[in-house]
């Protein structure tokens, strides 16, 4: 992909260690086209940023900076402890202005979804990350 049609620059320090590290947090592996763009740039504010979902649209303020440090305010890790019960299946890998994550469903084959944590509600976005990227505008 042409992270640069979305506004962004080359700023990334991610490598195959800093992955090994958060995928040992999350127990998972992540799509590699999600690795793709943290090696392009490790926290992206896209300029290309809104989507659609449920009939709505929102845009990216901002993906989460991927880094293994749990502590970061607005790391991948960050909001994983908040999770609980359904959202458990939920790996968190940005946020929309009302602070909604925008986050990969392990139960659906990493799709991308918006999750409403005010008011416990799941929306569906895209297939996968490569159909989200896409959808940009």
């Amino acid at each position: 992909m042409e992270y640069t049609k979305l506004g962004l620059i080359q700023n990334s320090d991610v490598n195959d260690q800093t992955i090994a590290l958060v995928e040992e947090k999350i127990g998972c592996r992540l799509p590699e086209s999600y690795y793709e763009l943290m090696r392009f740039n490790n926290e992206p504010e896209p300029q290309a940023c809104e989507f659609d979902y449920g009939g709505q649209t929102t845009c990216v303020s901002e993906f989460f900076r991927f880094t293994d440090d749990e502590n970061y305010e607005y790391g991948i890790l960050a909001y994983l402890p908040s999770l609980s019960g359904v959202a458990e299946q939920l790996v968190p890998i940005a946020r929309d202005p009302e602070d909604y994550l925008i986050c990969l469903d392990r139960n659906q084959d990493f799709a991308v979804v918006l999750l409403d944590r005010n008011n416990n509600l799941l929306h569906f976005v895209a297939r996968d990350f490569d159909e989200f990227l896409r959808s940009l505008r």
